[in-house]
């Protein structure tokens, strides 16, 4: 039976029907205007015959009530329903766009975006399982598209009230029993015998999505639906990347286990989903506390090519693949390594989970201040960069001789916080502890956390805990503050940006007088215009609230947050005072002086810049990431050998860390070792993919002249991550030399608009304006690359990448003698003789005698 549709201008209630915009098995769906409440919304009449009784049609009002009280993002809002003239009706938001099953019309999707939807759809999943709601029929069509990429879920448990129907299709949508429906190749197997379902019943069906979306095809196909319900039940579908070879293994693996047969083998909640999906994406650095170096902070090296040497949360990780445990080195006597993983609080509501995590993050600071050099910390925020979950990570990822693990459950305003202390070598629990405090009363609850913790800590690091002033006094602001915290310590949710901006928003409205909220908030802007591309009006908030800080109160964190604006802006100068002061209010503050570093290098002091980070090492001496920071830096300034010798610390402190592999590749491609560097290239993306990964294995490649290879993985990065600016230059230049000369040309203008963006906010990059430069001298643009080249010389004279990218200009535009002199200086100022020699670009000048010369030609 189909839904009786009431004519366009016609009153349902008091919503009047303004346009047919879907139609489906749930019904007919209308745009309609809310006459009371003056908004769009949509209005789904249900097909007559939906209820069988009134007793039914009270039921379905019941859910309907349940739904309307689910507020997330990803959910499509129910509003109202009702019953005029026989009809019955639901009203939701409306939300244009269109609907997945529309867009996979045209094919699969890159694997970053379908990531990038499947962690959205996990999140929304996620929100409704908590609430005990299932949705019964995922798929594509009920799956909405905004034109921001936002995806919004449909018909939430409303394919229990779907229709009988007396014959199956391929695509049919099937009413078992009253609790049993959906759309046939969507199913589950559980769901198609008609047995109990659950959460992991929508896991299945998103595992099928995500299948469809990765590779364009539905896992099982079949035509007949009795050939359809075999295959459900019995067989395994291809995995995906046989049918789509951009996709890479951890993807199978994931989808792969989301539509296990046996629902115990699948993931047990949309969360569990979420994270793994989570952990396919490019790494990207927090713009908070912990996050001062930028990412991708080396350079390309060699026709072009940047070494992309990984700097996310606090460091880059080098790890030497041949040499692995045997080089985990015993830390320094009398000091500890210390690891504290996020505290557990799933099961918990979205506020008390940040509390929590703010909790987690404010605690970690203050041990790190109590304990001084007796222990070094790797904080929770560090952890969450790292992705790291368990103890076995922070052992082999960080070299952590403890590592803290806590859980929190909150009944009413009680909240009950588990913690112990674990030898990761031995995963022995040491010791635990267990309180019982008031919500209501933040400051005692984090005090009551951190003599908890204090307590597990004393018989290890054999030390007195020493007070720690608090400045904050009302407890309503403090708690915004901290569940901001929270929020941003998980600031790849763009969500969250969001919330922790509204909930600083709130601790500053409670406390006009509350500096370190303000700097939280100026940092919080500054991230949503790191993480998720606001404009730069974000940025003049970010330095509006950071100023505010300082003039309240001064404080270390103002002054860094400051630092931090600058230097993101170009206004190195102005950054160097508020770092310099940042670190004479808090000597101990490595975080001030990792941006005094950043600040001294880019404006081409090397010595300040190394003693800064010469510091920070002697502030964390077993923590790899100091040593990979001052590597970076000898890395960036051409010296090579002292760049080594940091990594090679490094590899003595944290073996198995993925990113170290990538690096470790870049390093070897730096020197001229190309096809050495190819196994820890490979190595590092059979662990986890990452653009850094990509970039290098590319570079390699480009190196041994090996185009097509090249290519390929540059657009495997790109897959990943298509905003990437420097991944396009690079899939320019391979597709140029491969001879794909019009592809190039589309490469090239996509990197250069993406370098625009950047360049906008911070015009005084002189690395970005010269890789621009060196893209427009590509696509034709002769007279813009020529400015952009010599405004990037005008800014870094001494700097030798920028020299081999005027290099590389010169040479596009056929002027020889510019191009040799800039290569000598290049050379002059530590650029790599082998990586000039085998540059592509230079091919055609190996029988000039400046060029063989400068290049040692023999």
């Amino acid at each position: 039976m189909t839904a009786r549709a009431p004519a366009v201008g016609a009153l349902l209630g008091h919503y009047r029907i303004v346009e047919q915009v879907g139609k489906g098995g749930m019904g007919v769906v209308f745009r309609a205007w809310d006459e009371r409440l003056e908004r769009e919304v949509a209005v789904k009449v249900l097909p007559p015959g939906t209820f069988p009784d009134e007793r039914a049609r009270k039921r379905f009002q019941h859910e309907a009530r349940v739904l309307a009280k689910l507020n997330h993002p990803n959910i499509v809002m129910a509003f109202d329903f009702g019953q005029q003239d026989g009809i019955d009706y639901l009203v939701t938001e409306y939300v244009p766009g269109l609907t997945l099953d529309v867009k996979l019309a045209s094919g699969a999707l890159s694997q970053k975006q379908v990531v990038e939807l499947g962690v959205q759809l996990a999140k929304g999943l996620s929100a409704a399982h908590r609430a005990n709601i299932i949705h019964r029929d995922l798929k594509p069509g009920n799956l909405r598209l905004t034109d921001e990429g936002e995806l919004k879920i449909l018909d939430f448990g409303l394919a229990r009230w779907r229709e009988p129907v007396t014959e199956l299709a391929a695509t049919a949508s099937v009413n078992v029993k009253d609790a049993i429906a959906g759309t046939l190749p969507y199913m589950a197997p559980e769901q198609i015998r008609c047995e109990e379902t659950d959460v992991r019943t929508d896991i299945w069906a998103s595992g099928a999505v995500l299948y469809e979306m990765a590779t364009g095809k539905m896992p099982f196909p079949m035509a007949s639906s009795l050939k359809l319900i075999d295959a459900i039940q019995h067989l395994d579908p291809p995995t995906p990347s046989t049918l789509n070879p951009q996709l890479t293994p951890q993807l199978d693996t994931v989808i792969t286990k989301a539509l296990d047969k046996n629902p115990d083998r699948r993931y047990q909640s949309a969360n569990e989903l979420r994270v793994d999906l989570l952990r396919l994406l490019p790494a990207t650095p927090s713009g908070g506390r912990l996050s001062l170096s930028e990412f991708n902070t080396a350079h390309r090296a060699g026709g072009r090519i940047w070494i992309a040497l990984v700097v996310v949360a606090v460091a880059c990780a080098i790890i030497g693949f041949a040499v692995r445990e045997s080089l985990i080195r015993s830390p320094q006597k009398g000091h500890k390594l210390l690891t504290v993983l996020p505290f557990d609080s799933s099961g918990q509501d979205e506020k008390t989970r940040a509390l929590i995590s703010g909790l987690t993050e404010t605690v970690s600071a203050r041990l790190a201040q109590q304990w001084g050099r007796n222990l070094q910390l790797i904080s929770a925020r560090d952890v969450r960069d790292e992705g790291v979950t368990t103890v076995e990570q922070a052992w082999k990822d960080f070299g952590s001789d403890l590592v803290l693990v806590g859980d929190a459950h909150r009944v009413g305003d009680q909240i009950r916080i588990n913690s112990s202390l674990v030898d990761p070598r031995t995963h022995r629990q040491l010791m635990a502890r267990t309180i019982t405090a008031d919500m209501r009363d933040i400051f005692g609850l984090e005090d009551q956390v951190a003599d908890q913790i204090a307590s597990l800590l004393d018989d290890e690091v054999r030390t007195s805990a020493l007070p720690v002033p608090r400045n904050e006094n009302k407890p309503a602001a403090y708690a915004s503050y901290l569940r901001a915290r929270g929020y941003l310590s998980e600031y790849q949710k763009e969500e969250n940006i969001e919330l922790a901006v509204a909930e600083l928003k709130s601790a500053v409205a409670f406390d006009p007088d509350y500096a370190n909220a303000y700097a939280e908030l100026g940092q919080a802007y500054l991230i949503g215009y790191e993480q998720v591309n606001r404009g730069g009006d974000w940025v003049a908030l970010a330095q509006q609230n950071c100023q505010k800080s300082v003039s309240v109160r001064e404080t270390a964190d103002g002054h860094i947050c400051l630092g931090l604006v600058y230097n993101q802006t170009g206004k190195y100068q102005l950054a160097v005072p508020e770092f310099e002061r940042a670190v004479q209010i808090d000597q101990s503050n490595e975080d001030g002086l990792r941006g005094l570093a950043d600040a001294y290098g880019k404006l081409g002091n090397a010595a300040d810049a190394e003693a800064a980070y010469r510091k920070a090492i002697a502030l964390r001496p077993n923590y790899w990431g100091v040593y990979s920071s001052l590597g970076t830096f000898y890395y960036s300034q051409a010296r090579y050998d002292e760049a080594i010798a940091q990594f090679q610390e490094v590899v003595k402190l944290a073996p198995n860390n993925y990113r170290g592999y990538s690096n470790l590749g870049g390093l070897l491609v730096a020197v001229g070792r190309y096809k050495e560097a190819l196994e820890p290239l490979n190595l590092s993306i059979d662990i986890r993919p990452n653009l850094e990964a990509f970039n290098n294995l590319g570079n390699a490649y480009y190196e041994l002249h090996r185009f097509g290879e090249a290519a390929e993985a540059f657009q495997r990065g790109l897959n990943l991550d298509d905003s990437d600016w420097l991944l396009w230059g690079n899939l320019g230049d391979s597709l140029y030399r491969s001879g794909a000369k019009k592809e190039a040309i589309d490469a090239y203008e996509k990197a250069i608009s993406r370098a625009e963006k950047r360049l906008a906010v911070n015009p005084m990059e002189s690395n970005v304006l010269a890789f621009s430069a060196s893209y427009n001298a590509m696509a034709g643009h002769k007279e813009t690359a020529r400015n952009q080249i010599e405004k990037a010389l005008a800014l870094a004279p001494s700097e030798a990448e920028v020299r081999m990218q005027a290099a590389l200009v010169y040479n596009q535009l056929g002027e020889v003698d510019h191009c040799l002199s800039s290569l000598e200086k290049a050379v002059a100022l530590g650029y790599a003789r082998q990586l000039i020699r085998d540059t592509p670009d230079f091919d055609h000048l190996h029988g000039n005698a400046r060029f063989k010369k400068l290049a040692q030609i023999a």
